[in-house]
């Protein structure tokens, strides 16, 4: 996929579960598309962002295939509606990176980096100093920090709260946090902590 036209490249890694759809109840998973329901503004935000210049790149940890609670076929067609739902409304993913192993039984499970660095295979322009992470957990903030990404906190505020301090007690640095990636990027945070103008807003 061609990146987006612009002075420079912004690598803005995504959670997908929490950010960018509902997450399923504690213990289940989204299983297929018929679970899948993207979070309230959310395609707004990602296409506000893409907008703005930034290349959009979902990372995400689906041991509910190792579980066999998760079909492989089901996923990737989850994942094929959801990149065609998102660039038909002007926001393309410029890729998805999944996990499905289970825990402690491979190198790309978050925290681990195995994802991010295959994403720097496919995209070597990325600096991942420069780069950017939202997601919602302890093991997303864990990854982007140990590769020095700026990273960006969402969740409702008990949710929040307890990621904030376990975080702390690691040493993690947020940048900055919200209810939500359509807040963030709404208020204009985001747009400003990426350095890139949004276009057409």
């Amino acid at each position: 996929m061609e990146p987006s036209a612009g002075p420079r490249r912004v690598a803005l890694f995504l959670d997908r579960d929490g950010v960018i759809n509902r997450k399923a109840p504690e213990g289940d998973y989204v299983r297929s598309w018929a679970d899948f329901e993207f979070l309230d503004g959310a395609v707004q935000a990602l296409v506000e962002l893409r907008r703005a210049g930034a290349e959009l790149i979902v990372v995400t940890n689906q041991r509910g295939v190792a579980r066999r609670m998760v079909g492989s076929d089901d996923l990737q067609e989850l994942h094929r509606r959801m990149s065609a739902r998102l660039a038909i409304a002007g926001a393309p993913l410029s890729g998805i990176y999944v996990c499905p192993h289970e825990r402690d039984s491979c190198d790309c499970r978050k925290p681990r980096l195995g994802l991010f660095i295959e994403a720097r295979r496919d995209l070597p322009w990325i600096d991942f100093r420069r780069s950017h992470l939202v997601g919602d957990s302890l093991s997303d903030l864990e990854a982007g920090w140990q590769l020095d990404m700026s990273l960006w906190l969402v969740g409702d505020e008990a949710a929040r709260a307890a990621v904030r301090q376990r975080a702390a007690e690691r040493g993690i640095t947020i940048r900055d946090e919200g209810p939500s990636l359509a807040a963030l990027v709404a208020d204009g945070r985001l747009l400003a902590g990426l350095q890139v103008e949004s276009v057409g807003a």
